[in-house]
This record gives C-alpha cells, structure tokens and sequence, in this order.
C-alpha cells in the first residue's frame, strides 16, 4: 500500500523523518531557533487541464520552482501534528490471522508493497492486538477484547478459539480523530510495557508456547508430562494442560529470560507425539515498543487551516496542491533564521487604489511604462483580490513593483494604482521540499476548515 498517489519525495532520506521526529528538537546555541522544523504548505490557484484528473507530479526543478512560487500559505506541523501509523486492519469475522513468530519476517510485503502476515488488528473498541498464535490455523478468530477478567498477566487474550492475543495499546479518541482514516491507525511511541532493558526478561522471554501436534494417551491429571524449555535463555518453565489424551495447550509459569530462540521438548511416561514451539519475544518483550514490533514505516502529519486564519488564508479561492517543506526561512525583523511562526502567509499584498473592475484569480498582473505586458517592468499572478478592502494578493512575483504606478489585469483589462506594499516574513525558494501531491480542486469557504493527513513512507 503506497501512502499517497502521485507524490514525491524529494530529498528525504529515512534518517530525516525518524530523527526529526524520534528526537527532541535542537536549538542553533546562538539564537535558540529549533533545527528541523516542518510546515505544510498549500499552493497553485491555477487549474488544472483536466479538474477531475490531477497530473502526477514530477521532480524536475521546473517544476518544483513553479511550486515553490505557486505557494501562497505555510501552516507550522508540531511533533503532537506527527505519529507513526500502521496500514489499519480491523478485526473482521470469519478470517484466519497469522501469528508472531521469532524466525520469520513479519514484515514482507508483495510487489505491490501490501502487507502479507496480517497478525494485528484492531477491534471494535479500538484496542490493538498482536496475534502469538491462530491455534495452528485450523480454525476463524473471535474478536479478542481487553477488559478486566479477560487476559492473563502477560496481557494476553485466549478465547474459546485458542488464539493468543497480546493486547499491544488502545487507540485514545484525541489519536483516532487526528491519525486515524480508512488504511491508517497511529503507533504510540515507546509504550514500553511491561519489561525494561534492565531485566533479562526484555532482552527475550518466553510468553506463550504453542501447540503444532497434541499427540496422544497422555495422562489427564498432568502429573507425568514434563515440558522443557531449551535455548540460549534460562528460567522459562510452562506446564501442559490434557484434554481427552491430548495436549491441547501449554501454560507458561515462568516467561525466563535472555532468550534469543528457544526450544520445547515434552516428555511422558505415558502418552506420545506432542510437539510445540516456543517463539521468543522482541527486545523489550511483547508490548514495550509497538513501533517496532508493528513495523512501522509510515509517518502521519496532520495539518488544520481554519477559516481565513486572521486574514492570512483567503476563503473565496480553491486551490489544488498540498505540500510539506523541511527547514524554511523567514525574515526575523532584519535578520533571517529557520521559520518558527504557527503559520505564514507567502503572498505579496498590495492595497490599490478604489476603482472599478476586480482583478480575478489566476489572472496576470503587471506594470508597465506604456501600459503594454510585452514591456512590463513587474508581473505577479493573482491569488485573490477582496474588493471591499481593495487588497490584492499576488504569488509568482517578477521584478521590483512601484507605489504610486498602475499595475494592470492582463486579462480583465482592470487598472489600479499601487498605494502600499508588504512582501512576506517567509523566504521564498527556502527549505526543502520533501513531499507535493496534486488534487482535484479544493473550495475554501468563510465558515470551514481543512484538515489534512499526509503520510510519508521512509
């Protein structure tokens, strides 16, 4: 499952998104602005040839300079704006799970990058679980739950299936709201429970042991099977349970330690034929970093402009891509530095003179010393024009404009005068620009908001 359609990635290496997020944000000793700063950008007015169809997009520096011109807002994405997520599987009825298993790769995917052992899910309540066995696969799931009375004391869930589900966490309503779509659920960071890096149990225990062959004519009572437990660990120590001559399950009594692989031997004086495997747990143990044990290879950032956003956001335009750059500049009075601000508008706004006519979106602009474009001095393409304020918003800007001088429409023929200039804190061309998908056009209006969820593999 690819994160998104027709994106690019450009110059973000693995190391960029995991350190940016995985680590405290660094501070330049000199000004205290933070290193590696995120900003969701939105950008192009202009439509597209075909509205409903999309182009991809390409990474040919053409093409990301028109981008960065096209820009006309950068929103501030903070770390509680990021989570790692996981493609969502829900518990669905009727389905057989794969199970953990210590010598597989649990992560192989297919060609066309989907996941192939589905051993998590999410239930109804919204808790996540990791599948330590399917009872050999021989049967469907019930769906595992976790509440008081439902789970031994590794938090593991055994229904009436014989699956053996380790509860992993519970997906929190603020995470489902924010990270959480139709392929996608959030990973909490380093949960860490329920063993430390200090036990010998969290560098590998023995959680569950497995059943592959119940065998047969083994004592009901228990009292003369034995089940060992061998490997490079020490400690794990499990009894069998017998129903009608066979082993149906083992218990473990004691999970052991400073295991790396284990294996399980069952000896009887009566009864014979039993086997069963004992997959040892992930550093930490099952539970203590879903990050990892999950697999994660996806982060989500969240991204909210709301309404005009203090009249920095127009809300009578529509717009067509979305974007994130990594390390933008601004101006910080006359100095620069790394972007800090919540949010920036990137247009160059000009107050014109009251007139008739109305400067119209995507239309160009431009001043000229006979009024010609041909011999234009200054262009800029409209962003959006407020009629009643007379204030014209402009992207894609060429050449140095004058107060005092008409600037014309291109294409409405209207003519106003230039009474004052502001140009954007933020620094065109900076930063790197790290993700651009394209859209179908999205219509702002004064009482809405857009929330975006972009997910960037690495």
């Amino acid at each position: 499952m690819s994160a998104n359609t027709g994106i690019i990635t450009n110059q973000n290496g693995a190391y960029q998104t995991s350190a940016v997020y995985y680590s405290p944000i660094a501070t330049i000793a000199t000004t205290g602005q933070p290193l590696g700063t995120f900003y969701c950008f939105l950008s192009r007015v202009k439509a597209w040839t075909t509205e409903t169809v999309p182009p991809a997009p390409t990474e040919d520096q053409k093409y990301l300079k028109e981008t960065f011109k096209n820009m006309f807002v950068a929103r501030k994405i903070y770390s509680n704006d990021m989570s790692p997520v996981i493609e969502r599987i829900d518990w669905t009825s009727g389905e057989v799970y794969d199970y953990y298993r210590d010598d597989v790769d649990m992560f192989a995917r297919d060609t066309n990058g989907t996941i192939l052992k589905r051993f998590y899910i999410k239930n109804r309540f919204d808790q996540v679980f990791k599948c330590l066995w399917n009872n050999n696969g021989g049967v469907v799931s019930t769906e595992p739950y976790f509440e008081p009375g439902t789970f031994n004391a590794n938090q593991i869930f055994q229904g009436a299936d014989d699956y053996k589900w380790k509860y992993m966490y519970t997906i929190t309503s603020g995470n489902k709201l924010k990270f959480m779509d139709d392929a996608w659920i959030p990973v909490p960071v380093a949960t860490r429970i329920p063993n430390a890096f200090s036990t010998f149990a969290g560098r590998g225990s023995i959680d569950v042991i497995n059943v592959t062959n119940g065998g047969s004519n083994y004592d009901p009572s228990n009292a003369t099977i034995t089940v060992t437990v061998t490997g490079d660990g020490q400690y794990a120590t499990a009894n069998a349970t017998v129903v009608s001559g066979s082993i149906s399950d083992i218990v473990v009594a004691n999970t052991g330690s400073n295991f790396t692989y284990a294996n399980v031997s069952i000896s009887s004086t009566l009864g014979s034929g039993a086997t069963a495997i004992a997959p040892a747990s992930p550093i930490g143990g099952h539970g203590y970093d879903p990050v990892t044990e999950l697999g994660v290879r996806h982060i989500m950032m969240t991204a909210r402009f709301n309404k005009n956003e203090s009249g920095k956001l127009p809300t009578d335009i529509d717009f067509r891509q979305i974007g994130i750059l990594v390390n933008p500049y601004a101006y910080f009075g006359t100095i620069t530095g790394l972007a800090n601000a919540d949010i920036y508008k990137t247009t160059t706004d000009f107050v014109v003179s009251q007139g008739f006519g109305a400067y119209t979106p995507d239309e160009t602009v431009y001043q000229s010393p006979n009024g010609l474009l041909s011999s234009a001095t200054y262009t800029a393409t409209v962003f959006s024009f407020d009629f009643g304020t007379n204030t014209l918003k402009l992207i894609n800007t060429q050449g140095v404009a004058n107060n005092s001088a008409l600037i014309y429409g291109a294409t409405t023929g209207t003519a106003r005068v230039v009474v004052q200039q502001q140009t954007p804190d933020f620094i065109p061309f900076s930063g790197y620009l790290t993700y651009l998908e394209n859209r179908e056009p999205v219509q702002r209006n004064a009482d809405g908001s857009e929330i975006f969820k972009l997910v960037l593999g690495y």
